[in-house]
């Protein structure tokens, strides 16, 4: 048993780190969640700010035209009257102005979009490393070169990894980037990690379609 073991233990062992690393990310998600709402508010606030910046410039500018056009038009008692109101009405618009930034973060979409994105860079672990240890059993019960037996399981655990990754990291740049972008920027890694699953899987298909049909 040692030694049918023996040509797979990398690939075991790669899908055990797999499973431990994608329970603790799901306690990670569990305890450091207000962590993860700072760490992602930040960075919704670093992409909202831009916006921002040019709403409030362009809202002030017609601020700044409005006033001469009442100070010429409205006689003293209604611009008295007048600036009365707008004070009044700045005092209790303050709290209104400031409800988005309180807002719960799950009630936007972007950081809703968000948080389901690390969830799945858990589940995605958990599935991929069972994947990767199946695979290693089966390839170990195959009449498949002692090579193949060491490499495929490891490109396959390898591939279990980054794909989660590449997950997490689209989860964290989403608020920051858009959900687009976010997912683009990760498109290089994401396709790593399946194209290495893939060639495990397909190679141990191969070996054991062969002993199944072919083996005499």
């Amino acid at each position: 048993m040692t030694e049918l073991i023996k040509p797979v233990r990398y690939g075991i062992l790669i899908g055990l780190f797999g499973l431990v690393f994608g329970i603790g990310w799901a306690f990670w998600l569990v305890l450091g969640h207000e962590r993860i709402h700072k760490s992602l508010d930040e960075r919704a606030a670093q992409g909202i700010y831009k916006q921002g910046g040019v709403e409030h410039t362009h809202e002030h500018g017609e601020e700044e035209k409005s006033k001469p056009e009442e100070g010429t038009h409205a006689p003293m008692m209604g611009e008295e009257h007048h600036q009365g109101m707008m004070g009044h009405e700045h005092q209790h618009g303050a709290p209104e102005e400031a409800k988005p930034h309180s807002r719960s973060i799950h009630e936007d979409p972007i950081m809703e979009l968000s948080h389901t994105r690390l969830r799945r860079g858990h589940i995605h672990a958990m599935g991929l490393s069972i994947v990767t240890i199946a695979l290693a059993l089966v390839l170990m019960s195959t009449s498949a070169p002692e090579r193949v037996k060491i490499i495929a399981p490891i490109l396959t655990g390898l591939g279990g990894l980054i794909y989660p990754f590449a997950w997490i990291v689209m989860g964290y740049r989403t608020p920051l980037l858009g959900p687009d972008a976010a997912e683009a920027s990760v498109t290089v890694i994401a396709g790593t990690g399946i194209a290495l699953v893939l060639i495990g899987i397909f190679t141990a298909g191969v070996y054991l379609l062969k002993d199944i049909f072919l083996k005499k």
